[in-house]
């Protein structure tokens, strides 16, 4: 078994290697390099390096099997991307409707290529009328998946999908095809069915989640899902290991632990994978449980570490592009952590209460705080470069909800077999609706905790993070006394915490303010803080499904200390400059917002006031020559236009921190600032936020003339408009501006000095 998990471990190192550190060509050199160097060491012939040839072997066959699979994916979608043709292909999953198109998982089918997965997206929405198995034929314009606005992205590779294509034309259904994935989706939309006619509409997201990991209804509800997230229970949400473990432990209670329930299980276990949509942490429990229940049938002890490694290796083997999927590496680098260290940090906790009945009646909540500890030793470094911050309450939260949740789920299909009489399943279904709204309410008070989140973003906070880890090292390493094992890593983290925010608050309380132009993709976030007051302008951003503009401000303004935005400022109501609204409403409280009088007039306008009267924030509307005042910080409105788009509309200001001025006029045209420029002195503006992120239609010369400032900011993302143009680029060179811009430089900040 060992000789496997060797194997098995070398080969998914190689596959990540090649994913994150070699390129196309370096791979086959390094193929080439391991199987001559396992090679070597077989020449030796000593058994003691046995484990030296296999992992240079499997190195080996990682890296030839990244190439070959890269050759065969991705080469073939880049011969097809840029083309638009009819095409036919197989949808896989049942589409899903968005309020401006519907997306569909498809197999594209082409004679003497691979069946490349893609994902297509009509803005008709003529996809949503077939369901899974339907063979479609459509006018499709197709892109390679791995290039994103020019830049490569492994956001639908790691998904196992190739390409991505625009219905341009008239849909027809040629015929059907009848499979295991189209019968399992068929179950899954029947079980969503089920579950939406039987649960109330506040819990039947949770609940078809839980079945059948369909999470899109939670993403709707954005208060729950911000909930979740913070307080750390949004894994048991995505199907996961977990579930698995849940059904397999139901079945074995029920069935009995011989032969043929071993066997009934490990069906029923992959039948519900499936059904769920096959994701990565739930195939790994897959393999890992049918490996523990196999065992015993053919004589072997079961190894987890071996059983973990192999799993991994399995998916890395059907997609080696898989390695930068999220969930795949928060499901392995936990159950890491599970195996090599519960049971250490169990008993550690456990020494104190003795063997009594204490002893006894702790065990449960020590185990689950001992899993919970356990989970981060190696998905907290994970979750804090991906997420950009760590939920510090989810093990409170893993002891206060965890036992719900099997509950939950088994008392889910419960529901739904119950539900052929009416009545009977609405009344289970209410009953489990209790346990999971308990489930929401402990989770919204933990979130809304002043540091139920910590935001990694800055660099102190990357320091107390590894000097938590040298503190747990030092406590498995050190043969220390029980106590101490508890005292020095709880120490060690809650002083970091004091430390990391009086850092933060003397690094920016040296500086009178700052200014910064907050990376959120394509679209407008600027902030401007001094003091205790926080100024926000815009927050929005057209690349959704890559930045919530919420969640971007979020992270930048709390990682620099900031708890409360006082003033929100939309200079137009575009989704680039403005949908991270309700995010950001959810993660942060905000005072106030100030609008142009002439946003009553767009239909976002309403949205927004829905979701400000949720929060208790203001609303009011400001008028050309208003000021406000914030501990120093000045804000002045210009008059925004009534007639025309809402670019035309847009409500121009400048921010002044002591004498530093500011000048943001969002997507205001030429002829706005040219107005600008003749009615008000703008020499004394030293920092420029360019219009319309980069627009050859803003930023004329005569505005560019009478600012007196020498720093341009451009907020801009990866996009397909050409922004910013080549042309402002030269006009702003010419005028003697330093040009930073987020696409390129990030978050861009400046430090107001007195």
């Amino acid at each position: 078994m060992r000789k496997l998990a060797i194997a098995a471990f070398a080969f998914s190192a190689a596959v990540f290697a090649a994913n994150y550190i070699f390129s196309r060509l370096s791979v086959i050199y390094a193929a080439v390099f391991c199987a001559f160097m396992g090679a070597a060491v077989l020449g030796i012939r000593l058994k003691s390096l046995k484990g030296v040839v296999i992992a240079f072997f499997a190195a080996a066959v990682g890296f030839v099997s990244f190439a070959a699979h890269y050759d065969l994916t991705t080469e073939r979608a880049h011969s097809l991307s840029g083309n638009t043709e009819t095409v036919r292909f197989v949808l896989l999953a049942s589409p899903q409707e968005y309020e401006s198109y519907t997306s569909a998982e498809v197999r594209l089918e082409r004679d003497g290529l691979p069946r490349l997965k893609c994902i297509f997206y009509d803005s008709e929405k003529e996809l949503g009328r077939y369901s899974c198995g339907d063979v479609l034929t459509a006018k499709v314009k197709l892109s390679a998946a791995d290039i994103r606005y020019g830049a490569h992205t492994d956001r639908y590779t790691a998904k196992d999908v190739y390409l991505t294509g625009n219905v341009k034309g008239m849909i027809v259904r040629i015929g059907h095809k009848t499979s295991i994935v189209s019968l399992a989706s068929a179950v899954s939309d029947a079980i969503s069915r089920r579950v939406d006619s039987i649960f109330p509409a506040d819990t039947a997201p949770f609940i078809k989640a839980l079945l059948v990991g369909n999470k899109s209804d939670i993403y709707r509800d954005d208060a729950l899902y911000v909930a979740l997230s913070r307080a750390g229970l949004m894994h048991v949400v995505a199907v996961s290991g977990m579930h698995v473990s849940f059904l397999v432990a139901f079945l074995r209670f029920i069935l009995g632990k011989g032969r043929r329930s071993a066997i009934l299980c490990i069906a029923l276990a992959w039948l519900f994978v499936i059904i769920s949509g096959l994701s990565p942490t739930a195939v790994r429990a897959a393999f890992m449980q049918t490996m523990l229940l196999i065992a015993p049938l053919v004589g072997r002890e079961n190894d987890s570490v071996t059983s973990l490694s192999a799993a991994l290796a399995f998916l890395l083997l059907i997609n080696p592009f898989a390695a930068g999927n999220i969930s795949l590496q928060l499901s392995f680098s936990a159950m890491l952590g599970i195996i090599l260290f519960a049971d250490r940090i169990v008993e550690t906790l456990m020494k104190p209460f003795g063997e009594g009945k204490l002893a006894q009646g702790m065990k449960y909540p020590i185990g689950l705080i001992g899993m919970s500890l356990s989970v981060m030793v190696f998905s907290l470094p994970v979750t804090a470069i991906h997420f950009g911050y760590v939920s510090a309450v989810s093990p409170l939260t893993n002891l206060l909800c965890l036992w719900a949740i099997p509950i939950c789920f088994i008392g889910g299909y419960v529901c739904c077999l119950l539900s052929f009489i009416p009545a009977l399943g609405q009344a289970a279904a209410f009953a489990i609706s209790l346990i999971a709204r308990y489930c929401f309410r402990v989770c919204g008070f933990l979130a809304s905790l002043r540091y139920s989140a910590i935001y990694l973003s800055g660099w102190i906070s990357v320091l107390w993070m590894i000097a938590l880890y040298i503190s747990l090292a030092l406590v498995f390493l050190l043969r220390l006394k029980t106590h101490w094992k508890i005292v020095i890593p709880t120490v060690t983290a809650v002083i970091g915490i004091v430390l990391t925010q009086l850092g933060i608050g003397w690094y920016y309380g040296l500086a009178r303010g700052t200014l910064a132009a907050i990376d959120v993709g394509q679209g407008q976030c600027i902030s401007a803080f001094t003091g205790d007051s926080t100024v926000l302008v815009d927050c929005g951003s057209t690349s959704y499904a890559e930045y919530n503009a919420g969640d971007c401000a979020t992270a930048y303004l709390k990682s620099r200390g900031r708890d409360k935005i006082d003033v929100l400022v939309f200079t137009h109501l575009h989704a680039d400059h403005a949908n991270g609204f309700e995010r950001l409403t959810n993660l942060m409280q905000v005072d106030t917002v100030i609008l142009p009088p002439s946003a009553v007039e767009d239909e976002a306008f309403f949205e927004l006031l829905r979701i400000a009267k949720q929060h208790d924030t203001t609303v009011r509307l400001a008028e050309g020559g208003d000021h406000v005042l914030l501990n120093g910080m000045l804000l002045r409105f210009f008059e925004a236009e009534y007639d025309g788009d809402q670019n035309e509309r847009c409500m121009p200001l400048i921010i002044s921190i002591d004498d530093c001025d500011m000048i943001v006029t969002g997507d205001a045209p030429a002829e706005m600032e040219r107005k600008l420029t003749e009615e008000f002195d703008l020499s004394l503006v030293e920092v420029l936020v360019v219009g319309h992120h980069g627009s050859k239609d803003a930023s004329c010369e005569e505005y560019l003339d009478a600012i007196g400032g020498n720093r341009a900011l451009i907020s801009v993302g990866k996009n397909n408009y050409g922004l910013p143009s080549a042309e402002i680029l030269e006009r702003l060179k010419r005028f003697g501006y330093t040009v930073s811009r987020t696409d390129s430089d990030g978050t861009v900040e400046i430090r107001v000095h007195g």
